[in-house]
């Protein structure tokens, strides 16, 4: 049986690798943020036994493409609820891409793309070989719903996410995602869009009544297909995948030393030698 492709969404990841240090009052040793996002990698690389890691960067909030059809797009300005994390997430991932440089793996990063527009890109390429996707993000289920050979694996649930069977991307154009700060028609929810999206006629007739133009507005910052790089992203993919990559035990001994990341060296054997296994 052939070996999938395991494709992380990193930031997402990174956030919870923050969070976990954060909540952990028994960390007397203070694991750095950057060994617990290692420990989560290596949890799934041992769990799919990939072919590959490869990792999603999303580029700056404020510029991603989306901004240009909603200003407003994942908008945390007013948030109340999240600790500002933003200065831990801005240096762990400066430090997490010098290390993943030498570590066995390829990294993805674009101008105003968000890890799940390559992400998407990655698995539209790659099928129909194997791959698994790793990340909280509800945009992302719209990939195994249209791609078989694709599974998502949640790993706050610590579970592959059931593919639903109705659209998941026109249920959200109709409800929204206060996730992203996109607004959807009022009243309708998750069980009203259910409904209407298990009868076909009654979501024409919804939008026959209430207008289109939420409707195709959130289509475009939802639909990962819809992408207008799309075609450029694919090709920005395939000729990273095409490249080789290296494990430098050197280097990464001295970057340990150099950012001070607690915790690797105790855990080596589990956090950083299962990178030197791979193609």
């Amino acid at each position: 049986m052939d070996k999938p492709v395991l494709l992380i969404d990193t930031r997402n990841a990174l956030y919870r690798a923050i969070f976990a240090v954060k909540a952990d009052r028994r960390n007397t040793i203070k694991y750095h943020y950057f060994t617990i996002l290692l420990r989560q990698i290596t949890s799934w690389a041992n769990m799919y036994n990939p072919e590959s890691i490869n990792i999603f960067w999303d580029a700056p909030r404020t510029s991603v493409w989306r901004r240009k059809i909603l200003p407003t797009y994942k908008d945390r300005t007013n948030s109340t609820y999240v600790e500002d994390i933003s200065e831990d997430l801005f240096k762990t991932t400066a430090i997490a891409k010098e290390f993943f440089k030498v570590m066995n793996v390829r990294q993805f990063e674009k101008k105003t793309m968000e890890a799940d527009d390559l992400i998407y890109s990655a698995v539209t390429m790659l099928h129909p070989q194997k791959t698994i996707v790793v990340s909280t993000d509800s945009d992302m289920i719209q990939i195994p719903f249209n791609y078989d050979s694709c599974t998502v694996y949640n790993p706050t649930k610590k579970e592959e996410t059931k593919i639903p069977n109705v659209n998941p991307v026109v249920k959200k154009a109709i409800i929204g995602d206060k996730s992203d700060a996109i607004v959807g028609y009022y009243g309708i929810g998750d069980k009203k869009s259910q409904k209407m999206l298990e009868t076909p006629s009654k979501l024409q007739e919804f939008l026959q009544e209430t207008g289109r133009d939420v409707y195709h507005r959130n289509l475009l910052l939802i639909d990962l297909s819809l992408n207008p790089k799309l075609l450029h992203n694919k090709l920005y993919v395939q000729r990273k995948m095409s490249k080789p990559v290296e494990f430098d035990k050197k280097i990464i001994n001295e970057l340990v030393h150099k950012y001070k990341v607690n915790g690797i060296l105790q855990e080596y054997a589990d956090v950083i030698a299962p990178f030197e296994k791979l193609i």
